[in-house]
């Protein structure tokens, strides 16, 4: 049997196609690295809230900076009413509110906002409201801005 030689042409083309299989990899590695310690809190999050509160499913989680740092999960409890958790970052009791109590989220946005989400401010239930203005932080239950 005859052995083939590879072209020039041959070799190039596969060396091209290494070097691209190399960049996505490298790039695939990158961001699935950039997002593990996320995946990791956000877990860690829902398995505090559902231990020491009545949360049983969870549908949203987010982290809130207003004065703390807060991990916040929204979810239903048992009686399937939408409930938040707050959960300081450094320390602090973790809060649980039903958010039927509060204003509706929507309430406070407009066609420029990017995002709501459930935090504390100085302890207490807030809403933070991201918009191409900035940050605003709203009471939970008046709906009064407060920064």
């Amino acid at each position: 049997m005859k052995k083939r030689k590879m072209t020039r042409h041959s070799q190039i083309i596969i060396g091209i196609l290494v070097i691209i299989l190399a960049i996505y990899l490298s790039i695939s590695l990158f961001f699935w690295k950039s997002l593990n310690p996320y995946h990791s809190v956000r877990a860690q999050a829902i398995d505090i809230a559902t231990e020491k509160t009545d949360l049983v499913k969870a549908t949203g989680f987010d982290i809130a900076a207003t004065d703390t740092v807060t991990y916040s999960i929204v979810g239903l409890n048992k009686a399937n009413q939408e409930i938040g958790i707050l959960i300081p970052k450094k320390s602090g009791k973790i809060k649980e509110v039903k958010l039927s109590q509060g204003v509706s989220p929507a309430s406070l946005t407009t066609k420029d906002t990017k995002s709501v989400v459930l935090a504390l401010y100085k302890g207490k239930p807030a809403w933070e409201v991201n918009n191409s203005n900035g940050f605003k932080v709203y009471d939970f239950k008046s709906g009064k801005e407060l920064i």
